[in-house]
């Protein structure tokens, strides 16, 4: 065995232990990524304060994972590492403050949540960048890690629980936070002494438009809820609000519709600049998200409640569906099953059952969905995100560019929770008869369904060019009068 062998062999371990950081850091991103949209689902249910905040935070978040478009040709994992100590020392000071502040003082609640966000999503963008900066053959490893971090953080949120009970010292959060820096600490040693012996994509250049299409898709959600958030309050607590008047109906259609409508906004804002950026392989990466975003907050929100059923198997379910969807996504070139198609058709049908089982009242359909929930979901997003940074044609595209690909993913995952926040909280509490209870359902089968008619367009469009390519080389056979040659 020759230095290339064993010098190949040896590296296999750095992207196991990037791979791991990368599940830490998806952990603690989920968080704040999914609690702040759970918090505006909630304020639809009680009279109690705005959304604003919480929805605020939710676009910096997004705004801090695209800003790492600017950065391409810094190290990603000490940037990682760095935002994490901030998201540490933010969560501390937090604590600290609820302990020594006994009066209610929202704005420095809004002022903790809002640095959170920020830092926890410039760790998120910091581990895409890893992804970018990693060999292409790789990356399947760290998607598969990352993916399994946001699939895997409700259930993993209630287990550290049970470990830390009874220390007053100890929390989920701080212990998640504490757990992915160390993560990345050692994978930026071991990213560090690859750097040095393996051949590296190129850097590429700083990009504005990521940070521009983001801040404006943020922007029109937070816009969009404050509106509604006024109108709806304004009529549904109001003192007749039990009454049956057709106003109080149509406040209530114009509540749930206009968040459908919000989340296909995003998602054609964001889609759109994703096709400019990578085409089709980038235009599915944020369908899929944005189809992604409310199972996602589903899912946290229903394994994370009290009459949820033991975690461990939700683990292994996640685990198994992560790495056989990382690797199909590794492997399969695109040409195979679609199965980000296939994780967000069973994450749909499970939404439906869990629906359903929580409004009937039906404990014993509550395990099946809650795994068919994470199943799809981490099937899908593993798949997808492989896809995502292994898909694009040549062997040389440089980090910007696979970077501007990733980036967008995330932010269409967070903000389509968000929009269909309300709706999904409403569903879960099956507070009122009123919201449909297959929307969501719908929505994430709508989002299966484009990625379908985009997958075949695509392949489409590639045979074409194919024919198109042959069709010049090709020549009739010649007759036996013209093998002689022209005639005189």
């Amino acid at each position: 065995m020759d230095e290339a062998d064993v010098r190949r062999a040896w590296w296999d371990w750095p992207a196991l232990v990037e791979a791991v950081a990368a599940l830490a850091v998806g952990m603690a991103f989920v968080f704040p990524g999914l609690e702040l949209p759970a918090l505006v689902g909630f304020a639809d249910l009680v009279h109690g304060p705005p959304i604003e905040p919480a929805a605020l935070a939710c676009a910096l978040l997004v705004l801090g994972v695209s800003t790492v478009a600017l950065l391409p040709r810094l190290p990603a994992w000490p940037l990682v590492v760095a935002a994490l100590l901030v998201a540490l020392a933010t969560d501390g000071i937090a604590r600290g403050a609820e302990l020594v502040l006994t009066d209610d003082r929202p704005l420095w609640r809004v002022v903790t949540a809002v640095l959170a966000a920020v830092a926890v999503g410039l760790a998120l963008g910091g581990v895409l960048l890893a992804v970018a900066q990693a060999p292409r053959s790789v990356r399947w490893l760290l998607s598969g890690g990352l993916a399994a971090g946001l699939v895997l953080q409700p259930a993993s949120v209630e287990m550290v629980r049970g470990l830390v009970r009874g220390r007053e010292s100890g929390s989920p959060v701080t212990a998640q936070l504490g757990f992915a820096a160390l993560a990345a600490v050692v994978a930026a040693i071991s990213a560090h002494r690859r750097v040095r012996d393996a051949s590296l994509p190129a850097p590429g250049r700083p990009a504005v438009a990521p940070v521009v299409v983001v801040c404006a898709a943020g922007g029109l959600v937070v816009a969009v809820l404050a509106v509604r958030s006024s109108l709806v309050r304004e009529y549904r607590f109001s003192p007749d609000s039990l009454s049956d008047h057709p106003e109080r109906h149509a406040v209530q259609g114009f509540g749930h519709w206009s968040l459908v409508l919000l989340a296909v906004a995003v998602g054609v804002v964001l889609l759109g600049h994703a096709y400019r950026v990578g085409g089709v392989v980038a235009a599915r990466w944020v369908l899929l998200c944005l189809g992604a975003g409310p199972v996602a907050l589903f899912a946290e929100q229903t394994i994370r409640a009290p009459q949820a059923e033991p975690r461990y198997p939700i683990v292994l379910a996640v685990v198994a569906a992560v790495a056989a969807g990382a690797a199909f996504g590794r492997y399969a070139a695109g040409r195979a099953v679609p199965w980000d198609v296939l994780g967000l058709l069973v994450a749909a049908v499970a939404v439906t059952l869990a629906t359903l089982a929580v409004r009937t009242g039906s404990p014993s359909l509550h395990p099946v969905p809650q795994l068919l929930t994470v199943a799809g979901l981490g099937l899908a997003l593993a798949f997808g995100l492989s896809q995502a940074a292994c898909g694009l044609p040549g062997p040389d595209t440089d980090t910007g560019v696979v970077l501007r690909l990733l980036l967008t993913g995330p932010a269409a995952l967070v903000l389509s929770a968000l929009a269909l926040a309300p709706i999904v909280t409403w569903s879960i509490s099956g507070a009122s008869d009123a919201e449909p209870v297959l929307t969501i359902p719908g929505f994430v089968a709508a989002t299966a369904v484009l990625l379908v008619l985009l997958l075949g367009f695509s392949r489409a469009v590639e045979r074409f060019g194919r024919d198109l390519a042959a069709g010049p080389t090709s020549s009739p056979p010649l007759s036996p009068g013209d093998a002689d040659g022209p005639t005189p």
